[in-house]
């Protein structure tokens, strides 16, 4: 996903340098040479050490953070420590309340944390505060994603949160109250607009549900996240959680303790970034106006980025990213503290920049008047 931020950054004429920071060297320098761009340097930096985050953010207007969501505690802090502002790609629900904590401290030092800005979360929760806005109350809110493998894969994210998602829960907000779940719950078959077509979905641990009950308001009961899924995850994930693979309760084997789950996360390749596919998400929002029962359906579809020579789940995921560290840069996001992107960002701009790139959201709109 920072690949492709990092690229869109390069290439947007007000973006003067682009500094990528990784513990890995053939990594960055890979990227280097895939995005090929005079505006774009690379810094060893390892981001579990604060010096070392710390120095890597001196003289940047802004910063995005495609680090794995473990990290976004790490980096936020080191962002207030030196008065620069950060986005990042979301907290799978659990960090994101852990970051929402620190927004007094976040006002304190007069700095700027976006929190969740990508695809789910990003693009779908803003998409939500679009549908809300216009509405005198909301009942509901149904954020749908879904994808399709042009060929096979085993993921296309950080395994890690692959594991986060499908052996923690996920969380629904029903009723006015969170409800906690057990993995692969809610199994359902969302009909998306081609070339997606139909997919298995069942419940995901999504961040935006942490957060859009209280940014949403107007009397908003339900908010849930669906997410596509396939029955060979469901196999894997359940056959590593009986072995004990998926436990964080650490074991010693002589001298040595780790826990199952560090073990697994180590022996993990890295995710598939270029493979062929297609990915969107469907955003419902129910609700009242003008006593009339409206439903506002917002939809983006995407198919495999043929210039970038990447997955539609990387661009539509990396480019959100790259568009908020932009506003952030220019000042055009003034409130401080911990924010999540629906509440940061002002919908009808940042659709905008989405369609220069060929991201294109499209809404239905569907009424009945209420007697």
């Amino acid at each position: 996903m920072g690949m492709v931020t990092t690229r869109d950054l390069t290439e947007s004429p007000e973006v003067s340098e682009v500094v990528v920071g990784d513990a890995s060297l053939n990594r960055m320098e890979e990227v280097k040479r895939w995005v090929n761009s005079e505006k774009l340097s690379t810094e060893l930096v390892d981001v579990s050490n604060r010096r070392d985050l710390v120095k890597a953010m001196e003289g940047v207007d802004a910063v995005a953070n495609a680090t794995p969501y473990h990290l976004n505690l790490h980096v936020m802090k080191a962002a207030m420590q030196t008065g620069k502002d950060v986005v990042d790609l979301g907290g799978v629900y659990y960090t994101t309340l852990k970051q929402l904590k620190l927004h007094q401290v976040a006002m304190r030092r007069k700095v700027t944390i976006v929190l969740g800005c990508g695809l789910a979360p990003g693009i779908a929760d803003i998409l939500a505060r679009r549908g809300a806005d216009e509405m005198s109350r909301v009942g509901e809110v149904h954020i749908r994603y879904g994808d399709k493998n042009l060929k096979p894969v085993k993921y296309k994210w950080a395994f890690r949160t692959v594991l986060e998602e499908y052996t923690k829960g996920p969380v629904v907000y029903l009723n006015g109250k969170f409800k906690r779940l057990s993995p692969f719950s809610g199994k359902q078959v969302v009909d998306f607009p081609e070339p997606l077509g139909e997919r298995p979905c069942c419940y995901g641990l999504y961040s935006g549900v942490a957060t859009l009950p209280r940014t949403i308001g107007k009397g908003v009961k339900v908010v849930d996240c669906v997410m596509s899924f396939t029955s060979e995850d469901e196999q894997r994930i359940r056959a590593l959680a009986e072995m004990g693979l998926t436990s964080t309760k650490p074991i010693r084997i002589g001298s040595v303790a780790f826990s199952p789950r560090e073990f697994l996360l180590r022996c993990a390749p890295p995710p598939d970034v270029k493979v062929k596919d297609v990915a969107g998400v469907v955003v419902e929002v129910k609700g009242e106006e003008q006593r009339e029962q409206v439903s506002r359906t917002y939809t983006v579809v995407h198919s495999y980025h043929q210039r970038y020579g990447v997955s539609a789940t990387a661009y539509l995921t990396g480019v959100p990213l790259s568009i908020a560290s932009q506003m952030l840069a220019k000042g055009e996001i003034e409130e401080k503290g911990v924010l999540p992107s629906e509440l940061a960002i002002e919908p009808q701009p940042f659709i905008a920049q989405l369609a220069r790139r060929g991201i294109k959201i499209h809404e239905t709109i569907v009424r009945a008047r209420v007697l």
